[in-house]
């Protein structure tokens, strides 16, 4: 009895023997797999760290200019309300001397009437 299962002990590991090596050249090929997934993947975030680089940059420029653009408009606009504010000086000063003009001359008409 001992000798049956020694010869299916036997038989058993010589099957499992077999299908390792069966699987081996499997195993070999997943590794290879493995491996070259990985160097894509390197590759690829090597380009991504370039690409986000590159994002990062364009975007400090164009940080920058913006933030020259809306320094140049405040100076405008600065300047524009300067102009307005004279302009409406101007017009109010108009204003206050034709009413006061008009004070005056009915006050010369009342005077002639009066006289």
């Amino acid at each position: 009895m001992t000798q049956v299962a020694t010869g299916d002990l036997d038989r058993r590991v010589a099957l499992l023997e077999g299908w390792k090596e069966s699987q081996e050249p499997f195993v070999l090929s997943l590794k290879d797999d493995v491996r070259e997934v990985q160097a894509r993947l390197t590759a690829l975030q090597s380009h991504m760290d370039h690409r986000f680089s590159d994002v990062e940059a364009s975007i400090a420029e164009l940080r920058v200019e913006l933030k020259g653009d809306i320094a140049g408009l405040r100076t405008e606009l600065k300047g524009e309300m300067a102009r307005l504010v004279q302009r409406m000086d101007t017009q109010t000063r108009w204003i206050v001397g034709v009413q006061f003009l008009t004070l005056l001359t009915l006050i010369a008409a009342l005077l002639r009437l009066a006289g």
